[in-house]
C-alpha cells in the first residue's frame, strides 16, 4: 500500500515510490527504489522536498520503522487538580496574534537551499573538467579521428549526478561562459539542460543518460566551421551561412562512424535546428515528424545560446530569453517550450506562478547580478483567498524560501479577467523583500 510520509520519516529499508514537490528539489532522479545506505537517507532527509510515497508492500513500512527507532517512554506523573486548571487555562489563551506573526516573519525570510554552495564548488569542477574534454574531442574530429564516444558518456553520467544532487547549480554556473570557450561550453550547458528536462519529463534512466550523451555531441559538425564563421562580430553572407547550416549532417556523418553513438545523439546531432513549422534545416520536418528529442533538443539549444555572450550579441536573462521564445510562433513545440520552463523554475515575464510562502504572483522579471534571479510580484494570498498589497520576491538559484512551485492557471483560481488583473498587477508599485546573499562559487 501506498503511505504519503515526511522527509524526516524515512528510514532504511523503505520502498521510495516517488517524491513529492519541484523536481529541482528532488534528491534523486529515479524513482522506484529502495534506502540502503545512510548516505542515501541523508540525502532525503537533508532535501527540500514536501514529502514522499513509499510502498509498504515492498519495504519496510511506517510502523516498522517507528517500533524499531522509538525509545520506550516513561509515563508521565499524574498532574495535580490545581497543576490540571493551570494548564488547561494556558492552553485556551489565545495565541492567534503571536502565531500570525511569526508565521509572516517565516514568510518574508529568505532561506539559502542547505549545500548549494558546496554543489557549486563541486559542479565547477565538473564543468571545467568536461569542457576540456569537449575541447579534445574538438581537436581530434578536426584531424579525422571518430568521436571518443565512450568518455562522453562518463562524462555526461557525472554531469548527470550534479543534477541529480542540485540542478540548479551547475545549470546556472555554466551560463556563465566567456565569448572565447562558448563553442565548447555551449556543449556541456545543452548536455545538463537535456538532463534536467528528460528527469522532468519522467523519461527512463537510460534515456536520461542518452539525451545528456546527445547534448554533448550534437554541435561536434562545427569542427567543419572555421573559427572565423564561428566567431564573426557581423553578419554572415551567404556562403557563410551555407557552411553553417551543413554542421548538422556534417556531425551526423561524424558519429555514424564512431563506434557506440547512441541513436538518439545520432538524431539530435542532425534534427537540433529544425522547426515545428517546418521552417528549419537541414529536413524541414515539422509537427510530429520531428522527435521528441528534437523538439526538447531545440529548446535548449536556442536558450542557452540566447543567454550566453556572444561576439554578435550580449546575453539574455533567463527570464528575457522565455519570454521571446515563447513569442517566436512556429519555432518551437509551445507545450514543450512551457514543460521546458517548469524545468527550469523560471518562467517569462507575466506568468502566474505559486510561491512557497502561500501566495499566487506574476513573474515581473530578473534581478542579480547576472539576472540569475527570478522576480515575483506576488497579490493573492492562497490560504485566505483574497487579494494582497503586492510585494515582489526575490527567489535565488540557492533559495530554498521562497521558491517558485509552479506554473498556475488563472481559470483554476477564477481570475476570469485575468488580462486586465495581470496588467494591473505588473502596473503596481510594490514593497520589496530583502534579496538574497550571493553564494561565492
Amino acid at each position: 500500500m501506498l503511505v504519503r510520509i515526511q522527509r524526516e520519516d524515512v528510514e532504511i529499508g523503505m520502498f521510495v515510490h516517488a517524491f513529492e514537490g519541484s523536481w529541482f528539489d528532488h534528491p534523486f532522479w529515479r524513482r522506484y527504489f529502495r534506502i540502503e545506505t545512510e548516505e542515501q537517507l541523508d540525502r532525503i532527509r537533508n532535501s527540500a522536498i514536501d514529502g514522499l510515497l513509499i510502498d509498504d508492500a515492498l519495504g519496510v513500512g511506517l510502523r516498522e520503522a517507528a517500533a524499531a527507532t522509538k525509545p520506550e517512554r516513561e509515563p508521565e506523573p499524574r498532574r495535580k487538580p490545581a497543576a490540571r486548571k493551570k494548564f488547561r487555562d494556558e492552553a485556551r489563551a489565545p495565541r492567534a496574534q503571536t502565531t500570525f506573526a511569526f508565521a509572516q516573519e517565516e514568510a518574508d525570510t529568505p532561506r539559502r537551499r542547505r549545500g548549494y554552495a558546496a554543489e557549486c564548488r563541486r559542479a565547477q569542477r565538473t564543468i571545467d573538467r568536461t569542457r576540456d574534454a569537449v575541447a579534445g574531442m574538438f581537436d581530434a574530429a578536426r584531424l579525422g579521428r571518430a568521436v571518443e564516444v565512450r568518455q562522453m558518456v562518463r562524462l555526461a553520467s557525472s554531469i548527470g549526478a550534479s543534477i541529480e544532487r542540485d540542478a540548479k547549480a551547475l545549470i546556472n554556473l555554466v551560463r556563465l561562459k566567456e565569448k572565447d570557450e562558448y563553442t565548447y561550453l555551449h556543449s556541456v550547458a545543452v548536455c545538463a539542460l537535456m538532463i534536467n528536462f528528460a528527469r522532468h519529463l519522467g523519461l527512463d534512466p537510460q534515456e536520461v543518460e542518452d539525451m545528456g550523451v546527445a547534448g554533448l555531441l550534437h554541435d561536434v559538425g562545427k569542427v567543419a566551421v572555421s573559427d572565423a564563421i564561428l566567431n564573426k562580430p557581423g553578419g554572415l553572407s551567404k556562403g557563410e551561412m551555407r557552411s553553417v547550416r551543413g554542421h548538422p549532417v556534417a556531425g551526423h556523418r561524424l558519429l555514424a562512424s564512431s563506434a557506440g553513438a547512441p541513436d538518439l545523439a545520432l538524431e539530435l546531432c542532425l534534427r537540433h535546428h529544425e522547426k515545428i513549422d517546418g521552417t528549419g534545416y537541414p529536413g524541414g520536418l515539422k509537427g510530429d515528424e520531428l522527435s521528441l528529442a528534437a523538439r526538447m533538443g531545440a529548446i535548449c539549444d536556442v536558450y542557452d545560446a540566447v543567454t550566453s555572450n556572444r561576439p554578435y550579441k550580449a546575453a539574455w536573462t533567463p527570464c528575457e530569453a522565455l519570454t521571446e521564445m515563447r513569442t517566436w510562433e512556429g519555432h518551437f513545440d509551445p507545450a514543450l517550450l512551457d514543460r521546458f520552463a517548469d524545468s527550469l523554475g523560471i518562467h517569462a515575464i507575466g506568468t502566474l506562478v505559486r510561491l512557497s510562502t502561500g501566495e499566487l504572483g506574476v513573474v515581473v522579471g530578473s534581478a542579480g547580478e547576472a539576472g540569475e534571479n527570478v522576480v515575483v510580484r506576488a497579490f493573492f494570498d492562497c490560504a485566505m483567498l483574497s487579494e494582497i498589497a503586492p510585494v515582489d520576491r526575490t527567489v535565488a538559484p540557492s533559495s530554498e524560501h521562497p521558491r517558485i512551485m509552479g506554473r498556475e492557471s488563472p481559470t483554476f483560481w477564477r481570475f476570469h479577467d485575468w488580462d486586465v488583473l495581470r496588467f494591473r498587477v505588473l502596473a503596481a508599485a510594490p514593497d520589496a523583500q530583502p534579496a538574497p546573499e550571493s553564494v561565492s562559487r
